[in-house]
């Protein structure tokens, strides 16, 4: 049984029949529960002192202080006693256990670029009569869902129905405007993603577009295959920058949200992958780095990203975590 003393240092502890006698040199003024085993420390004058577990109440009754769950010794965040398999507790504290999230557009493939995409929202609103849609409009709209960007960027329309029919016609013309166009994977995008595969990392694609064409896409940019889960518009109710998609993906991977890394282009991504806690790799592309500068690593292309840029993100949990421990403590006294 395991043992925190606050106040003073302690002779001696025993158990007979049951029954865990504490002898402390200063008086003891904190509490601690922990299953069956529970270790009280009490203001007292008295040299020796035993409990039961029947004779401890739920409150010490000294100073008004309660019972305090005992803290559980873990090396990091990532660490799991209940494995019970020192192996297995030692790979998810290593920097390398985590899983990658990439986004298709910019990222992964060059297809739809950001002028394409807003042509098309300009062509349906003519086509259905609305207004025409502005340009910070259309850069709120980046990486949404159709039926999300046509109600909440556009404000076209409140109807469930009437905003997926508009997003269909969206589809339409959109796909019309790439008829001519291919996609392209970069060989940066591929290089990564095939030596993330021979290191056993999990890899997770997440895009707000059609689940049929993200298949379509990575099918004609020989991408099909490389990722372990690929998360369409079609499985989430919304798009960025809400999370829902990064989580998904994550839930996919079996890995927790603060072992994701995810590699974005935008300020939507950065917002996004930080509100659950998720480091974030932004890809500036032709943009200035300084316009993606809240990610936790901003590169112009994926040639400059590489697995020990990846760990590094993690680098600093152990360091964070004891300072944590330090100021939680430091309450108590």
């Amino acid at each position: 049984m395991r043992m925190f003393l606050s106040g003073g240092m302690a002779r001696g502890v025993g158990q007979h029949h049951g029954r865990t006698s504490i002898r402390a040199r200063h008086s003891m003024c904190r509490t601690y529960r922990k299953r069956d085993d529970v270790v009280c420390f009490v203001s007292s004058s008295v040299e020796s002192t035993s409990y039961t577990e029947s004779s401890i109440p739920s409150s010490s009754g000294v100073g008004g202080s309660d019972l305090k769950p005992l803290p559980r010794n873990v090396e990091s965040p990532a660490d799991d006693p209940t494995l019970h398999n020192p192996l297995k507790r030692m790979e998810r504290m290593g920097t390398g256990w985590m899983g990658v999230i990439f986004e298709l557009e910019g990222v992964c493939v060059e297809y739809e670029k950001d002028d394409i995409v807003a042509e098309a929202w300009k062509r349906t609103a003519k086509e259905e009569g609305k207004e025409m849609p502005l340009k910070w409009q259309l850069d709120r709209a980046n990486g949404m869902k159709g039926e999300q960007a046509v109600q909440e960027a556009f404000c076209w329309t409140r109807i469930p129905q009437e905003a997926k029919r508009i997003s269909n016609t969206k589809e339409s013309i959109l796909a019309d405007l790439l008829a001519d166009a291919a996609p392209v994977a970069p060989q940066s995008a591929l290089r990564l993603l095939k030596n993330l595969e021979g290191l056993e990392t999990p890899r997770a694609l997440v895009s707000s577009a059609p689940e049929e064409r993200v298949h379509k896409v990575l099918e004609l940019s020989g991408m099909e295959g490389l990722f372990d889960a690929v998360i369409s518009g079609d499985d989430v109710y919304r798009g960025k920058p809400d999370p829902e998609g990064y989580l998904y993906a994550a839930q996919k991977l079996e890995r927790p949200p603060f072992r994701c890394v995810v590699i974005g282009k935008n300020n939507q991504s950065i917002e996004a992958a930080h509100e659950v806690g998720m480091p974030c790799v932004a890809v500036a592309g032709s943009s200035p780095l300084y316009e993606v500068s809240a990610a936790d690593l901003a590169v112009k292309s994926l040639d400059e990203l590489s697995f020990v840029n990846l760990k590094k993100l993690f680098g600093t949990e152990v360091s964070n975590m004891t300072f944590e421990e330090e100021e939680e403590d430091t309450m108590y006294e």
